[in-house]
Parts: C-alpha cells; sequence; structure tokens
C-alpha cells in the first residue's frame, strides 16, 4: 500500500506492506486523517520526545528503530474491510475511529500507539489495523472530514474537563490552532461567559471568531491582559495555554487571576522559563494536559454527531498522500488550521 515514512527527519512517500488483521483486531481503508501537532513535532524532534517520553516513564512508543521507518497518522476515520477473529462483529462497510492505541500483548504495556509505531502502520496510509474493543462506529451524520477531527476535539474536551470551570467564570485561549479552537468550542459549549482568545495570524482569527470566541485579540498589536479586562472587569481565572512556545507558559501565569488556574495544552519541545514567584504570590495552579479518556473519546465523537460541536469550519484544506510531506512543511507557516489527508482518493 502506499503511505508516507518517517525515518529520523525525512518524510517520503513509499510503498509499504499491507497491515493484516490479528485476533480482535479489523483491518479498515482510511477515508480521512488529519494532521497533528504532535506529527510536526515528531518530525523535527523525535529524539526529544523519545527522551521525554522515557523521562515521564512511557513506554507506549515503538519507535527506537527509526531507520525501519514510522507512518504516522492517529486522527482517522476508516471503513473496516476485514475482521480478524474474534473481531467477526464489525462488518465489512463499517465507518468507524478508534482512540489511537492497539492492543499488543507481545509490547512491554499491552499496547502501541497508532502512528507512533514501526511495527503496525498508522492512518497516513491506505490501510490501518484496529483493534475491535476501541472501535466506535461513526455517526451517518458525519462526513469524514469531520469525523477526522475527533481525536483533537477530545483533547479539547479534556482540556476543559480537567479544568474544572465554574459556572460565570471566564477564560482566556492563548492560541487558535487546531487544539485552541476546540478547547473554544468545549468551553463554549460548557457555558463559559466569556472565552477571549489571543492569535497572531489573521485567519486563525477569523475561526475563533466564527467558532464563537467574545473576543479575539491580536497580541502583536493589543495588550492581551488589558483587552480581555476591559471586556470582563476582572482578571480570567483560568487561561489555556495553547501555543506551546518558549515564554507562553510564563505569560500565561502572567495573565491569569489570583488563585487561577493554567492549563498546559501546547507542548513546547524545548526547556522553557517561568518566574516561580509569580505563582508563589498568585497561589497559582499549573495544570498540565494529555489526551482524554476513552470516555471522553466517545463523548467527543457523539458531539460531532448530534450537531452541538461543529468542526467543520476548522478544516480548511484536504490533501492527497503524494502531498502529504509539502503539506507537512506548509503547516510551519499558519495559513491553514486543520489539513486532513485523504489516503485513498
Amino acid at each position: 500500500m502506499k503511505a508516507m515514512v518517517l525515518r529520523g527527519k525525512s518524510l517520503a512517500v513509499e510503498s509499504v506492506q499491507q497491515p493484516v488483521p490479528g485476533p480482535g483486531q479489523v483491518l479498515a481503508r482510511v477515508l480521512a486523517c488529519g494532521i497533528c501537532g504532535s506529527d510536526l513535532h515528531a518530525a523535527k524532534y523525535m529524539d526529544d520526545m523519545i527522551a521525554a517520553s522515557r523521562m515521564s516513564g512511557s513506554v507506549a512508543w515503538d519507535t527506537e528503530d527509526q531507520d525501519t521507518g514510522i507512518v504516522m497518522g492517529h486522527e482517522f476515520v476508516a471503513e473496516v474491510v476485514q475482521a480478524g477473529p474474534g473481531a467477526e462483529a464489525w462488518a465489512p462497510g463499517t465507518r468507524v475511529t478508534s482512540i489511537p492505541v492497539l492492543i499488543d500483548p507481545a509490547s512491554p504495556n499491552g499496547m502501541v500507539a497508532i502512528g507512533y509505531s514501526t511495527k503496525y502502520p498508522g492512518a497516513y496510509g491506505e490501510y490501518v489495523v484496529m483493534s475491535a474493543p476501541m472501535l466506535l462506529a461513526v455517526p451517518d451524520s458525519v462526513p469524514d472530514r469531520v469525523a477526522a477531527t475527533t481525536e483533537p476535539c477530545a483533547v479539547g474536551l479534556h482540556a476543559v474537563r480537567e479544568a474544572r470551570m465554574q459556572p460565570g467564570e471566564n477564560a482566556i485561549v492563548m492560541g487558535a490552532g487546531p487544539i485552541g479552537l476546540m478547547t473554544l468550542l468545549w468551553l463554549k459549549k460548557e457555558g463559559v461567559r466569556h472565552v477571549t482568545v489571543s492569535e497572531y495570524a489573521e485567519p486563525r482569527r477569523a475561526l475563533a471568531r466564527q467558532l464563537g470566541a467574545d473576543l479575539v485579540v491580536n497580541p502583536a498589536e493589543q495588550d492581551l491582559a488589558a483587552a480581555a479586562l476591559e471586556a470582563t472587569g476582572a482578571p480570567a481565572p483560568a487561561v489555556f495555554e495553547c501555543v506551546g512556545v518558549e515564554g507562553t507558559l510564563r505569560q500565561a501565569m502572567e495573565l491569569v487571576g489570583r488563585l487561577g488556574r493554567v492549563v498546559v495544552v501546547g507542548v513546547c519541545m524545548k526547556e522553557d522559563r517561568i518566574f516561580p514567584m509569580v505563582g508563589i504570590n498568585k497561589q497559582l495552579t499549573l495544570q498540565f494536559v494529555l489526551g482524554y479518556t476513552p470516555a471522553e473519546y466517545a463523548e467527543a465523537l457523539g458531539a460531532l454527531g448530534d450537531g452541538s460541536i461543529d468542526t467543520s469550519p476548522m478544516v480548511t484544506r484536504t490533501v492527497g498522500i503524494d502531498e502529504l510531506p509539502s503539506a507537512f512543511e506548509a503547516l510551519a507557516r499558519p495559513n491553514d488550521c486543520k489539513v486532513v489527508v485523504l489516503p485513498n482518493g
């Protein structure tokens, strides 16, 4: 099958072996897969990501032999074409998605992260294998390119739930990339009174306005703290850092109100500096969040199905597999928001 392969820092479209479903697995034809910021990071910082994973005690990534090549892609919707032993309940033709984890008893912790394994290809290829216990049927009302946003939608949901927002509170979202906008959508769905979004790029500021932000600020032209304070009358009790570059965590700590929470959703790939005394004086809580629970993933898919969350405006471009390497390069510039690959056309 055709797939995009990462070796070291090189991306190339190649012909790779089509996976075969084992016991409890299905083989599925990939219909759509979103390009994730984590994949952009992996193409540049895979060694650093592996090192950080080891420092945090994680063994979920099967990426040690990078010369073998990794087929990334974990934000997917696919159509079942073949069921392995024990997975026959999933009929061919069923559209499915799944948290990007494959049950694999031979792996150190019994699991493998789909899209970060040299053993199992991710969804930047024409076919992917998934574990039947993880599968969720995609509602007929959800188009493929929208279903491919289920995973980042669940990330935004998890960030908002971990923030434990209270009725009547306000929030600031730093960054209007896919995760910042997903966070915005869930904040508004959960009834947060006022959400300020900060973003440098005009196309993404326009999306934030379209998706319900109460105030959108270009920090190159406005003082974010002053603008948010004028709009709400008090410093925000919660700031969601969805940028992940050096300095934004420090800014978030300065922005948030006393006794507030800084929810760190963006992934900074370098060491960073903060002023601990700011956090002490304000008695801040720093909450680092990762991923979502299986229940949150299912809830995100359900919200897409019933229309209470609409991510369709965020999908600003679709590409084929052959265009994937150039799409990775283009996403270094924030002209697009969510780019979705359609591996089978």
